[in-house]
């Protein structure tokens, strides 16, 4: 685990997470809600989308988040120090029958995805004595984790049984729910009413209230028939969302020109001479690299801000370093004792941005595997 302890200026790289961007976002996500007693599950697993949890939890309980969910223990651990008030810790992620009974052991949330597990959890609540808080996890299309809808009525059935088991929610997950139009959704909106009028006529409706939840960032966004009880916001929540939604980007990656140099025409730049000088050129070295988060792919094929202008990455990344072509960018013979100008990777500076989507374009990718691929060795600071 790597500390970092010092102000920003001492290091070369790091990021900030904006936290009034954070609160803007949630904000949006409760306007989008179709009833105002819908609950807003906050996701931060992955170390807050690689935002620093430490940061993101507290804020967001601050504004009024009382529900959580994230994919392991150790997050659940973490998180329960971080806000020790939260009224509920829910753990998403999959878990053999041993982890979970290791979670009932702990007192979190956490899911039930196949009906076998239900003697076992069953007997080890009874036998030590703790009250298990469980949602069962319903496959309505998606595929994956999850007992099918006849699984879940039939456990439904079985819960009469187990008195030691709190039946504190009932979830699926939407596979295409970036999608205005999509007959998938529909199918797994269509199997999820179901099962909650299944339920809404069991005589398990008399004893127990489960919160029913299947709605995700983009559900929240712009399908408000998929919202029941509770939602679960994740990307959204920080900035990224596949509708027009106006949300903030909360997280900014920055660093430092360490060197300036200038090359000649026809000079190689980097690892495997990928780059050759075109002309006499101003060359910026960026104490920023791969090992940061920094894709190896970008290599030639993304720009970044410095002074607000369009900066080129020029040659291969390095593990610890990258470098840019300066020549064009105005204003850096005026810098007088910043030597080491500040870099925006992802961003805003001077009017213009760069968005985790810009990459994730340029990659064939996703914003979350841009965001949470971001390394340890990057300080988030709060701003």
């Amino acid at each position: 685990m790597i500390r970092h302890t010092l102000p920003a200026q001492a290091y070369n790289k790091w990021t900030e997470v904006n936290l009034s961007a954070l609160k803007h976002n949630l904000q949006t996500l409760r306007a989008a809600c179709a009833r105002p007693q819908v609950q807003i599950m906050g996701i931060v697993k992955a170390n807050a989308y690689s935002h620093n949890v430490s940061l993101i939890a507290p804020a967001l309980f601050e504004a009024g988040v009382r529900h959580f969910g994230v994919a392991t223990l150790g997050e659940a651990l973490y998180l329960r120090e971080l806000c020790p008030k939260a009224e509920m810790i829910l753990i998403l992620g999959a878990q053999t029958l041993e982890q979970s009974q290791e979670l009932l052991q702990q007192g979190f949330d956490f899911v039930l995805h196949t009906p076998a597990d239900l003697p076992a959890l069953a007997h080890s609540a009874r036998a030590s004595g703790i009250r298990g808080q469980v949602h069962l996890k319903v496959d309505t299309g998606m595929g994956r984790v999850g007992m099918s809808p006849a699984e879940a009525r039939q456990m439904l059935d079985q819960w009469r049984d187990t008195p030691e088991l709190t039946l504190r929610g009932i979830c699926s997950h939407l596979a295409t729910s970036d999608q205005r139009e999509s007959p998938l959704l529909q199918q797994q909106l269509s199997a999820f009413r179901e099962l909650q009028q299944f339920f809404s006529a069991h005589p398990l409706a008399a004893q127990a209230r489960p919160l029913f939840h299947l709605g995700n960032s983009d559900a929240v966004l712009q399908h408000p028939q998929t919202h029941f009880d509770m939602v679960r916001p994740g990307i959204a929540l920080y900035g990224y969302s596949s509708t027009a939604a106006p949300l903030q980007p909360v997280l900014s990656v920055k660093a430092r020109i360490t060197q300036r140099k200038h090359l000649p025409t026809g000079h190689s730049l980097g690892y495997g001479a990928t780059f050759i000088t075109a002309r006499p050129s101003q060359v910026g070295i960026v104490g920023i690299g791969y090992a940061d988060g920094v894709p190896r792919l970008l290599s030639n094929q993304q720009d970044v801000l410095i002074k607000g202008q369009r900066a080129p990455i020029i040659g291969r990344i390095s593990m610890d370093q990258l470098a840019v072509d300066l020549t064009d960018i105005q204003g850096l013979d005026d810098l007088g004792d910043e030597a080491n100008p500040e870099v925006v990777l992802i961003g805003h500076s001077n009017g213009d941005s760069i968005s985790a989507r810009e990459w994730a374009n340029k990659l064939n990718t996703i914003p979350y595997e841009i965001l949470t691929g971001l390394g340890t060795r990057l300080p988030r600071y709060a701003v």
